[in-house]
């Protein structure tokens, strides 16, 4: 269904940005006049350290793309691995750009990826964003590499660095007690000898 919303115009110049939408696909934006065409700022931030198993149990990592200050609102947005094919599964990007207190726009994106894959220092996670500045397409792009050693193929993730280290200071604490009860059984054993010797003499 077509919808549309419309500017109050004098002769060709229109005071205002509202799009028009003639069906799907197809958009078209007024511009403001005073108000620069701007492309988008991108940046892709990586998992948080804390981030919990999904309902499956499967560790998952979710990196976010964010594009800022860019106008008007006509982007694109996908994620490539390694610079290969866009990403499809995993991705979920705002519907809509957001228009900020300086009437530009801005838009995340989020990956969720396996633990394994961000676990390869290898792997680069490219999000770029594709921008239509009314004559042509712009493209910019940000890039985060996965971190080493964090877990997937053999590697320690920080969550099971902290469990192994609370592990080990349990088991620290459980042998401290043991053998303090030990002592303590020892020397009422040879308390008790010594009474007994006493006695005897």
């Amino acid at each position: 269904r077509a919808s549309a919303w419309f500017s109050v115009c004098e002769y060709v110049v229109c005071s205002g940005a509202y799009p028009a939408y003639f069906g799907e696909g197809t958009k078209l934006t007024v511009l403001e006049p005073d108000i620069p065409v701007t492309p988008p700022k991108v940046k892709v931030l990586p998992p948080s350290a804390k981030e919990c198993e999904d309902r499956n149990k499967k560790k998952k990592k979710t990196l976010v793309c964010v594009a800022t200050d860019f106008y008007p609102d006509h982007v694109t947005v996908f994620w490539q691995l390694n610079g290969g094919v866009n990403i499809t599964d995993g991705v979920g990007t705002d519907n809509t750009a957001l228009r900020d207190g300086n009437r530009r726009y801005s838009i995340t994106s989020r990956l969720r990826v396996p633990a394994k894959k961000w676990n390869k220092a290898s792997n680069r996670f490219t999000c770029t964003v594709r921008f239509f500045n009314g004559n042509d397409d712009i493209y910019v792009a940000d890039h985060i590499n996965g971190e080493e050693g964090q877990g997937g193929d053999g590697g320690m993730t920080t969550e099971d660095y902290v469990m192994s280290t609370k592990t080990a200071k349990l088991a620290y604490s459980i042998f401290i007690a043991k053998s303090t009860v030990y002592g303590l059984v020892v020397m009422a054993l040879i308390w008790r000898l010594q009474r007994s010797s006493d006695k005897q003499m």
